[in-house]
């Protein structure tokens, strides 16, 4: 009997073992998640803009990324400069690797045309959605010679924003037509914009106690406002006739010191008298900072404004904001027959618009499309968009078909749809401003930069400022060669 207990329970013993043997083979041959990228880094290199423009919502998903896919992104952020100076040294330096570059479109002559990027696998563009792109963004700004290349990040159009509560005000509208001998609206013209901008300037339109001012713009030196100096030029300069804008396509000759740029220029110095103290070192935080918290009437600005103005802790204008396109002029100059031609001119300034582009010499082209579909993704941007401090800007269908969606981002539904309608005019006209595209083009800002800001603060009359900046244009266009940018800038134009 007690052999018969000890031979059961040394059976059962043995089948509990195997048995458990079994599930552990069960356990242990279950497929463990792979993560695709592992052993594999890419570096990624994206400008310092002011507070976390652009840049912050790259820097926040890396972490995440890289649990799931097992993959390493490493983010470089050099100032705005330094970065023209490190993506061109990049391209002759081997010791120097780049696998992303997020850039604006100025980029797209010296990374896309000479043939640095690798083009978007059709696969990422299934992956992105590459149809719900609108196609003022997929087919100009994102391509080259018909070919897809940029990741859409961002879109971008300048328009002009104002105080709708004090337009509307009865007091103000009767004040103004007694001075000026027509009716306060949106300024349609510069010649508006600037009667507008003196009213407003200099009083205590809020019953807060101190005076307020006309309108803020950027001014501040080594950024982008010369895109947004070109933005505001191209009321004069932008010949609706006439695809050209910076040069003249056939010698490379630069247009920037004909007589639209310098009247151009002498008003954006004039403004300045109606704008908040130390207007001249405002970056975009500052504009936006600065209508939002009702210190003045109008700004101008990218999308951007439309979100601050909505949502941010500083702001007290929300659901009083306008929207309108920026101002445009009576009479245009025409510089082929070096004249100018009374007529109205509207223009639109498609100018920024990030993008992530893929280094064709990558080693790891997978691992970089990967991260940059995360970041260009539809429903990536859609959330980027209408998140206040990300620089994000509409550029897709699905940006624009849902009005009431962009509530959670603190538009009221018919000011949401205002904001996206005011965009929609802007990408719809077709007399439109694109940055400067060809090879060099950072130079060729840097130096517009330069004169520009000399001539803002006193130190040179405008005429001679432009000047000074043609002369460094030429030296640049013969640097790189100037049959090699005529054909670049014929190409970009068409």
């Amino acid at each position: 009997m007690k052999c018969f207990s000890f031979t059961v329970l040394f059976f059962l013993t043995t089948l509990l073992f195997l048995s458990g043997c079994q599930n552990q083979d069960k356990t242990t041959s279950k497929p463990t998640p792979t993560k695709p990228f592992a052993g594999q880094s890419i570096i990624l290199i994206v400008p310092t803009l002011e507070a976390r423009l652009i840049r912050g919502p790259i820097l926040d998903e890396v972490e995440a990324f890289e649990k799931k896919t097992g993959g390493k992104v490493r983010v470089v952020t050099p100032s705005w400069n330094e970065t023209i100076e490190k993506i061109d040294q990049s391209l002759t330096d081997p010791n120097l690797n780049y696998d992303i570059f997020v850039v604006i479109s100025m980029w797209n002559g010296t990374l896309l045309g000479n043939n640095h990027i690798e083009p978007i696998p059709e696969s990422v563009k299934k992956q992105i959605d590459w149809e719900d792109i609108l196609p003022i963004y997929r087919n100009s700004v994102l391509s080259w010679n018909n070919k897809s290349y940029g990741l859409p990040y961002d879109g971008d159009c300048i328009n002009l924003y104002y105080r709708k509560d004090l337009f509307d005000d009865p007091k103000n509208r009767a004040a103004f037509q007694n001075r000026y001998g027509y009716p306060l609206t949106p300024p349609k013209t510069w010649k508006s914009f600037r009667d507008v901008a003196q009213f407003f300037n200099g009083w205590d339109w809020d019953n807060d106690g101190k005076p307020e001012y006309g309108m803020a713009g950027l001014r501040v030196k080594n950024d982008i406002s010369m895109l947004q100096f070109f933005a505001q030029a191209a009321a004069y300069a932008k010949h609706p006739d006439d695809k050209a804008y910076y040069f003249d396509p056939e010698t490379m000759k630069p247009r920037i010191n004909n007589p639209a740029f310098v009247k151009a220029l002498k008003d954006y110095i004039d403004f300045m008298q109606f704008g908040p103290p130390g207007m001249a070192s405002f970056a975009g935080h500052d504009v936006r900072n600065a209508f939002a918290s009702g210190e003045v009437a109008m700004a101008m600005d990218w999308a951007d404004m439309g979100i601050f103005a909505a949502n941010s802790p500083v702001s007290i204008v929300k659901d009083n904001v306008g929207y309108a396109q920026i101002p445009g002029s009576d009479t245009v100059y025409n510089a082929r027959k070096s004249q100018w031609d009374k007529r109205p001119n509207s223009v639109s300034s498609i100018s920024g618009n990030w993008m992530f582009l893929v280094n064709k010499e990558s080693k790891n082209k997978e691992l970089a499309f990967a991260f940059a579909a995360h970041m260009t993704s539809k429903e990536m941007t859609k959330k980027l968009t209408a998140t206040n401090g990300t620089a994000v800007n509409p550029s897709r269908y699905s940006h624009f078909n849902d009005p009431a969606s962009w509530n959670s981002a603190g538009f009221s539904t018919p000011s949401a749809k205002a904001y996206l309608d005011e965009i929609t005019v802007s990408l719809k006209n077709p007399n439109v401003v694109y940055d400067i595209t060809i090879p060099g083009a950072g130079e060729y800002y840097q130096a517009i930069d330069e004169y520009a800001y000399k001539a803002l603060m006193g130190e040179m009359k405008p005429q001679e400022a432009m000047n000074k900046a043609a002369e460094k244009w030429e030296k640049i266009t013969d640097k790189i060669g100037r049959e090699k940018q005529s054909s670049f800038y014929k190409s970009s134009l068409n």
